[in-house]
């Protein structure tokens, strides 16, 4: 695995192994999912704007929206089931929030262990 910053950007890539990426979905509106459509292999996650990222919220991490309702009808099974397992569940943590009113789930995302990562400054 390898760390690369960018600051004047404030992004963090996080490369789980070299290789070309046949896939990508927009996870959130600050966090890219590169992968092997083939073998749903992650290669890559990409935080953009990391600094606000791990800012803790008021009650704990941030939780962010998944645009899972954005991604092809054919990825969300394949997406969801990279999210449970290893590399990413050590950096991401999935959730859901269902408002009372809508009792539709709404599909979240919280980094998990922003301590584990690398400080950039």
């Amino acid at each position: 695995m390898r760390y690369e910053y960018d600051p004047e950007g404030d992004l963090l890539e996080i490369v789980f192994r070299q290789a070309e990426a046949t896939a990508a979905v927009e996870l959130t509106e600050s966090i890219i999912l590169r992968f092997d459509l083939a073998t749903s292999e992650p290669l890559s996650l990409s935080l953009i704007g990391f600094s606000r990222l791990i800012k803790p919220a008021k009650y704990g991490a941030q939780h962010f929206r998944l645009l899972a309702d954005e991604w092809p009808d054919d990825l969300p099974g394949q997406v969801g089931a990279m999210l449970g397992a290893a590399p990413l569940n050590e950096f991401l943590q999935i959730g859901s929030y269902t408002p009372r009113r809508t009792r539709r789930a709404i599909p979240l995302a919280a980094i998990t262990q922003p301590q584990a990562l690398p400080q950039f400054a």
